[in-house]
């Protein structure tokens, strides 16, 4: 007889590996974020990223200012002076060679070196800007070998105009004509566009100073966050004040502060460079009408009075003339301008009545009440009133430059010591709960 039956032959054994124990989590990294040392471990993290960020970000952004500020400097605003000097001494040149001819042979020696001074200073702006613009700047480029082509064949056509002008050959004014034709269009035009095209991109980069709002709002934005871990920590803690998150919040201000005020000034000091980069622009339009105006007076007296184009854009010219003018900062350029278009109406007046050596007196004299005296304090003026704007222009941009010195390394030193000291302050609150 047998003791037992199959159910007694098998043992039955419980395998505790698939026990569950319901109280235990298989989530252990949740739980732990969900305690108190946990909340504290990843509010720590949080501030630690955020402060090396903004503090990173701001030093980044603000060393990007000044590299762009300092390029502007030494690169973009001497390129852009370089244009106008080439605008200018173009502009100038051809007037001196119309004043040549006020002698009716030889020309006076200073005309002569002033016209050839003009024209040098003209090559030698070519070849600087040359030099200063970019490669990719295709059209400043193309401008450039135009006016430098164009000045070659100018130069050409008006040494033929002073030869034949010693020799007594009428066809000396036709020369002279074609010459100012040529200055006039499409020489200066394109001399022209190459200024605005520089005083353009100095008006542009002077934009980069200062430092952006989004930086400045970032910074308020950590300290507000450092407010919340302070509020934090305190109810945990039971402590009102913990040191290292008071330092950090200070740390944070300060930069905070910093980034303000330093912005604040140096996007003043740029606005006042682009202020006077635009009253500069209106001192050499200004400048460059009245040479071209002189011109025009001095060439429809050659032809005596029969050119009546060049008293058209004499007048033409000295309307617009006016009204870029300010009598008082510019050393009565308003007044010479009046007393000027005066003396050109008795020029009219003395070659309507068919004396024309009393006009050539008139224009060419350097008596106070006559034309070429009125000319030459209304350049000289307006001469003074670019080199004080633009010295006006440059001190902006250095003034832009140093109100952010300090400020790169300064905000990330601070965004550095802020993280630490977040550390520091949350290390013994952790400790309290190993």
């Amino acid at each position: 007889m047998h003791s037992g039956g199959p159910a007694h032959q098998r043992t039955r054994t419980l395998d505790e590996s698939l026990l569950v124990d319901l109280e235990e989590s298989d989530r252990p990294v949740v739980d732990f974020l969900r305690a108190t040392p946990g909340r504290m471990a990843l509010v720590t993290v949080v501030l630690v990223a955020a402060l090396l960020a903004v503090g990173a970000t701001a030093s980044k952004t603000v060393f990007d200012r000044q590299r762009q500020l300092e390029t502007l400097q030494s690169h973009t605003e001497p390129l852009a002076d370089a244009a106008q000097r080439i605008y200018s001494a173009l502009a100038f040149a051809n007037t001196s060679a119309a004043t040549a001819f006020l002698s009716g042979g030889v020309e006076p020696q200073d005309v002569r070196d002033r016209y050839d001074a003009a024209v040098s200073q003209a090559s030698t702006g070519l070849v600087t800007a040359s030099n200063g613009v970019s490669p990719n700047d295709i059209q400043s480029l193309t401008l450039l070998t135009d006016i430098s082509n164009q000045l070659a064949v100018y130069t050409g056509i008006v040494a033929t105009a002073l030869d034949n002008n010693r020799a007594g050959r009428p066809i000396a004014v036709a020369h002279l004509s074609e010459s100012s034709a040529l200055m006039q269009q499409p020489i200066l035009p394109s001399a022209g566009q190459l200024y605005r095209t520089q005083a353009d991109a100095v008006t542009a980069s002077g934009r980069a100073a200062g430092v952006p709002r989004a930086v400045i709002a970032g910074a308020i934005v950590v300290l507000g966050l450092l407010v919340l871990a302070q509020v934090f920590v305190a109810k945990r803690s039971h402590r009102r004040l913990n040191p290292g998150l008071v330092s950090a919040s200070v740390l944070v201000a300060l930069l905070a502060v910093w980034l303000a005020v330093a912005g604040l000034l140096s996007a003043r000091a740029a606005i006042v460079a682009r202020t006077e980069g635009g009253q500069l622009d209106t001192a050499v339009s200004a400048r460059i009408l009245a040479q071209q105006a002189r011109a025009d007076e001095v060439l429809g007296l050659l032809k005596r009075g029969s050119d009546t184009r060049s008293d058209i854009n004499f007048d033409k010219r000295t309307v617009e003339l006016a009204p870029l003018l300010d009598g008082e900062r510019m050393g009565g350029a308003a007044d010479a301008l009046a007393r000027w278009v005066q003396s050109h109406e008795e020029i009219r007046r003395k070659l309507a009545g068919g004396d024309y050596p009393a006009a050539v007196a008139i224009a060419r004299d350097d008596d106070p009440q006559y034309s070429t005296a009125q000319f030459t304090r209304l350049d000289t003026a307006l001469r003074d009133e670019i080199s004080r704007l633009r010295a006006r222009q440059r001190d902006g941009i250095t003034h832009a430059y140093t109100a952010l010195n300090g400020l790169p390394v300064g905000a990330a030193g601070m965004g550095v010591l802020a993280a630490l000291a977040v550390v520091a302050g949350f290390g013994p609150r952790l400790s309290e709960y190993h």
